[in-house]
């Protein structure tokens, strides 16, 4: 007795082989990408992190990374990776076009990679790990701390602390050491007290935990290098709490900021509500945390310093926040840099 169904007949590779053979070319090469992406899906691509950072860079919708066009559409696949299309430019882009993550090929491997730089993981150990170069490593490190280097602060608000922490410049990786000999871990400058052989970083944190943190020049810092950090971010301030510094008595008298003057010298470190602990609390976290890797080259340290800022901030979330939040930091900021880009990278002060 016939049921009313019947199963379908199994569909050979010979047929298939013939149906691909009626495909005309372009829809052949189309069959391949798609093929290709079905039987080796990109684990990246795939997680649920890639959809929520891709989510939240096109939150307003798809644009060209190149040209800021909304006139997009799909063109294919290219190593496994869904492929757009810019109608006004006509250049090609994916989700990770002009991100840190652009031009990578082992894309399933950041996710764990951004997991090892929160727990401070040195590159030759992330290496063991995750089976990549150091060479990689080291690229993938600066990519996103460049990134995360461009995550500004827009101002500061109420009462504001500032301070000046040293440490010692560092040629680290150099060929060429401008003439004087190469010191040894731990080395100490042949100068006494503060010199031009200390990188200068200034430290300015609210009471509402918005941090800045920036070298600043190397030596002592003079009132202009300090307003050069410092400029468009003082609008706000009501009170400016800083120790007996000249530099910072200017600083306040140009921005016309109520001054609060600590010395230290003289035993005065708290005054009622103001004080400067805060910033130093700051400066001890970050030259303990700072120590596992045993000296980094003053060219870098302002890369170091926003990696430091953002575990800061994020130190009492779970770690698997803290890791979407880096990845998404780093994911959300327009980068373009190579590993020679990278490597040659030069000392700078701000201009």
């Amino acid at each position: 007795m016939s049921t009313g169904t019947s199963s379908a007949t199994p569909v050979t590779y010979n047929d298939a082989l013939d149906a691909v053979r009626q495909l005309d070319q372009d829809e052949q090469i189309r069959l391949i990408s798609d093929l290709r992406t079905l039987l080796f899906p990109d684990p990246f691509a795939t997680s649920t992190l890639a959809l929520n950072l891709k989510e939240r860079r096109f939150h307003k919708g798809l644009t060209c990374p190149h040209c800021a066009s909304d006139q997009i559409q799909r063109s294919g696949h290219y190593r496994n990776r869904q492929r757009y299309r810019c109608k006004s430019c006509q250049r090609t882009f994916n989700d990770a076009t002009g991100t840190p993550l652009a031009g990578t090929h082992l894309l399933g491997k950041w996710e764990d990679y951004i997991e090892c730089m929160v727990k401070g993981m040195s590159l030759r150990k992330i290496c063991k790990k995750l089976g990549i170069t150091l060479t990689t490593a080291f690229t993938w490190r600066h990519k996103v701390l460049n990134a995360l280097k461009r995550l500004t602060l827009d101002g500061f608000k109420g009462v504001l602390e500032a301070d000046e922490t040293y440490m010692l410049h560092s040629l680290k990786g150099a060929k060429d050491l401008g003439g004087r000999k190469p010191r040894k871990r731990g080395g100490k400058s042949e100068k006494r007290g503060i010199s031009n052989d200390q990188d200068c970083i200034l430290v300015a944190r609210d009471r509402t935990g918005g941090t800045l943190a920036r070298v600043a020049c190397q030596g002592r810092i003079s009132m202009r290098q300090a307003m050069t950090v410092l400029e468009g971010k003082l609008e706000d301030v009501t009170f400016f709490c800083t120790d007996a510094h000249g530099t910072w008595r200017a600083v306040a008298k140009a921005e016309e900021m109520t001054h609060v003057e600590l010395n230290a010298s003289k035993g005065e470190r708290v005054r009622g509500l103001y004080h400067i602990q805060n910033v130093n609390g700051f400066h001890r976290r970050l030259k303990q945390w700072m120590e596992r890797f045993n000296g980094v080259a003053s060219k870098f340290l302002d890369n170091y310093l926003a990696w430091f800022l953002f575990l800061d901030a994020h130190s009492s979330e779970i770690p698997a926040a803290a890791c979407e939040g880096l990845l998404a930091a780093a994911f959300m900021n327009p980068a373009h840099e190579t590993y020679h880009t990278i490597k040659n990278t030069t000392f700078a002060l701000p201009a």
